[in-house]
């Protein structure tokens, strides 16, 4: 995914990575990505229906894309109210 970001970065269009992996993303240093602590896979952006919990990560994700930040560093949020498969 780290791949189709950067191409569309250098058609000058801003992306923010949504990862659930955050040691395998950061091995390609992503330009900016944030990571839902706690969420497992298949839950990028929460549970389904979970419209609260996908908006927060939304959000998340908007403020880390207007945020200046270093390329490879990965932001972990807290993201209130999620709920996995194994809780």
């Amino acid at each position: 995914m780290v791949t189709v970001q950067r191409a569309i970065e250098m058609a000058g269009i801003p992306t923010v990575l949504v990862t659930l992996d955050p040691h395998q993303s950061g091995l390609m240093r992503p330009s900016r990505a944030i990571h839902p602590a706690g969420f497992e896979f298949g839950h990028s952006l929460g549970q389904p229906g979970a419209v609260a919990v996908q908006t927060a990560v939304l959000q998340a994700a908007f403020s880390r894309l207007m945020a200046r930040g270093e390329a490879g560093v990965i932001e972990e949020v807290e993201i209130p109210g999620y709920v996995g498969w194994c809780s």
